[in-house]
């Protein structure tokens, strides 16, 4: 196999880890790559090259080299400031670099979820409605994955989804018409499809069933599995996270 050398590929790391007394295994979300695995040979010493680069939510310009699955990095460089996220902001971003880790596959580029990517951890050290944020990036990521919500129309007869009206969304069909014998799928109001579908202002309502609405897709196409930073986030905000859930619940 031909060893294939990358240089300034925009990138942001998603997770690291220990390899060695003195190396690291990165999770590396590139925009021309897609997620990768790369070995920072060196990382943990104290003088290593790659150790002020090596943190999440700060942009990079990466390199790398290798034959097998696994490359070696070669370069690692910040590209601007890092996005100041702080507080519940920054449990934020990690559950975004956690859903980035679970849903894309290795070695599978996409550049429209890279940058919602960049533009979510922006509005998130910006922004002070940090639900609304994760609940547009969650939105997009699905869509853009080929996972895309039915929003502006009904399961049943494809009729535009009327804002007056409830519906029961199933992850597997779509909004379908509110029944009290169907018990399956998420109950929700047609104003909160069209304000996931138009990325407008949430009020406490929309704010409150697009969690519970997201999270039943999400658990869909994550089999049901754990999401390790939603159990974090209901430990360190426990007030705010109802039966100990993330803001993404």
């Amino acid at each position: 196999m031909e060893k294939r050398r990358v240089v300034n590929e925009p990138a942001f790391l998603l997770h690291r880890r220990p390899y060695t007394e003195s190396s690291v295994l990165i999770d590396l979300f590139s925009r021309h790559h897609g997620r990768m695995v790369l070995i920072a040979k060196g990382a943990r010493k104290l003088k290593s090259r790659w150790r002020g680069a090596l943190w999440p939510f700060q942009p990079l310009i990466a390199a790398w080299s290798g034959r097998g699955e696994v490359k070696t990095v070669t370069g690692m460089d910040g590209e601007g400031s890092s996005y100041g996220l702080r507080g519940k902001a920054l449990y934020c971003g990690y559950y975004m670099n956690e859903l980035v880790l679970r849903l894309l596959h290795r070695f599978d580029p996409n550049e429209v979820v890279f940058d919602s990517y960049r533009n979510a951890l922006a509005r998130l050290s910006t922004e002070a409605d940090q639900e609304r944020v994760l609940r547009i990036f969650e939105k997009q990521l699905l869509r853009d994955l080929g996972y895309g919500m039915h929003l502006v129309r009904d399961a049943d007869g494809g009729n535009p989804i009327d804002p007056e009206q409830c519906y029961r969304y199933r992850p597997d069909a779509g909004p379908l018409q509110y029944s009290d014998i169907d018990g399956n799928g998420v109950r929700v109001h047609g104003t909160t499809l069209l304000a996931l579908e138009e990325e407008i202002e949430f009020d406490e309502r929309t704010r409150r069933e697009s969690k519970r609405l997201i999270r039943s897709v999400l658990d869909y196409h994550l089999g049901g599995k754990a999401l390790r930073t939603r159990i974090i986030y209901g430990r360190m905000f426990p007030s705010e996270s109802g039966q100990k859930r993330i803001a993404s619940d």
